[in-house]
């Protein structure tokens, strides 16, 4: 049983003895992603502070080493879960793509007063990675834990009352080459990302490394 104990008043006037339920609250969050090299993350924050200015909004801004390309998220859990990291860190062994180049040409306002990169082109390659990452997904243990696939993209910042206001526009196209990806460890609401993951693409199964 969670919660506290409590008194509380009948219509009666009698007094009772109840639990109260303790509001849940998830720390830990575990999803796929890509890091933007650093190379990339720096002119990204620094455009996020400039498009902050620009558009009048009040945002929380991505931490520059957190700038990355969501993929796949594997939910947010009760503490850390040890036997699903393990096991997404199994799969992401099993993954055999080489590098790939992104880019990224589109401004857009996204769910949860999210300010983020699309492409316009949608970014084929990144498209086929992030299929054939949720295609292993969905084929093993952690299929019910796999969230909502939603587009690849790139959050730079979260204002919920001035961003759904913002209109989509092209922008100056940001690419680099993805040379790895990565599982992360969010502890919500402390700002740190863990990385219990890293897998290098180089066209080889890693999984079979050392055999």
């Amino acid at each position: 049983m969670s919660g506290q104990p409590a008194f509380g008043t009948a219509k009666n006037g009698q007094i009772f003895f109840h639990w109260e339920e303790f509001e849940r609250h998830f720390d830990d969050r575990i999803f796929f992603a890509i890091l933007a090299e650093s190379a990339i993350a720096g002119p990204l924050a620094r455009k996020a502070v400039a498009l902050d200015r620009e558009l009048g909004l009040q945002g929380w801004f991505v931490p520059e080493d957190h700038i990355h390309i969501s993929l796949v998220g594997l939910g947010d859990h009760d503490g850390f879960p040890k036997e699903l990291v393990e096991v997404a860190c199994r799969i992401g062994s099993m993954i055999v793509a080489k590098p790939f180049e992104v880019s990224f040409d589109r401004l857009s306002a996204f769910g949860g007063g999210a300010l983020v990169l699309r492409s316009s082109d949608g970014n084929p390659a990144l498209q086929e990675f992030w299929r054939n990452l949720t295609a292993v997904i969905s084929d093993s243990p952690l299929k019910p834990f796999l969230t909502r696939s939603i587009e690849p993209h790139i959050t730079l910042l979260r204002d919920e009352v001035g961003v759904p206001k913002i209109r989509e526009r092209p922008i100056d196209p940001v690419s680099w080459m993805v040379r790895d990806f990565v599982l992360i460890h969010s502890l919500i609401r402390k700002g740190i990302y863990k990385k219990p993951g890293r897998w290098q693409l180089t066209g080889q199964d890693d999984s079979l490394a050392g055999m």
